[in-house]
């Protein structure tokens, strides 16, 4: 069987007839993976909807695609949102936005902690990171980005039950954290959270988990803890009893 390719539409653009692809999507259809005339592909719009079809005609710079399936993914029941302190290295990020999105993360908060050297600056390349996962492992949905001024006002934002990535308080069962269908992980710098911003975690309900005695990157300890919260809810296939 052949290799269908993926290519992300604007959602206004999942409405037109035939698709028009031009951009970056064309330019990577044309020069990257060298799609022909009668190819089939995939086009989704991040947004829950899917159209199969095949290329109709190709110029320099664009293609059309004729739609031929169109299939209408519902948003995502279990929603994690991941809230990350800024981190040093922007490579970090990146990472960090690319396994999030595989694993299923539904939305990502940055915020300056007070060990973090600078305020996080939403990027355009957050978008595009977050597509090539999905054209890599199929997820329908664009997860969505927000940056908060401090930690203060990403607990104050924090959807369902807070839990903190920590060494510093003692754990709770990562299972008895995952109590709902929507909750907010928290990770530090590649400082961890000072002891004010613990004490302020505590304050507000915050629920402490850990990863062990290891010491991970953020970036790294991030991705593991969202794949294990994920799991717990049963978004990674049937849990083990």
């Amino acid at each position: 069987m052949a290799h269908v390719y993926r290519f992300y539409i604007d959602p206004t653009t999942a409405k037109q007839s035939p698709i028009q692809l031009d951009g970056a999507e064309a330019h990577h259809a044309l020069h990257v993976v060298r799609v022909s005339v009668g190819d089939e592909v995939s086009c989704f719009d991040g947004a829950g909807t899917e159209i199969e079809g095949k290329v109709a005609s190709i110029d320099r710079a664009s293609l059309s695609i004729e739609a031929e399936r169109v299939r209408n993914v519902p948003e995502p029941m279990i929603g994690l949102t991941l809230a990350q302190a800024w981190l040093h290295r922007d490579k970090s990020i990146e990472e960090l936005i690319k396994r999030g999105t595989e694993i299923g993360v539904t939305r990502f908060v940055f915020f300056r902690a007070d060990h973090s050297e600078r305020a996080p600056k939403q990027s355009e390349k957050w978008i595009r990171w977050a597509i090539e996962s999905c054209k890599q492992c199929g997820r329908q949905w664009l997860p969505t980005f927000a940056v908060m001024n401090d930690f203060a006002a990403a607990l104050e934002d924090a959807a369902g039950p807070a839990i903190i990535a920590t060494q510093h308080l003692k754990p709770v069962p990562l299972q008895d954290a995952v109590s709902e269908e929507t909750s907010t992980l928290f990770v530090g710098p590649e400082g961890d959270f000072s002891d004010v911003e613990l004490k302020l975690a505590q304050a507000r309900g915050g629920i402490p988990v850990s990863l062990g005695g290891a010491t991970y990157r953020s970036e790294v300890a991030a991705s593991i803890l969202a794949a294990l919260i994920i799991y717990e809810k049963g978004g990674l296939g049937p849990r083990s009893r």
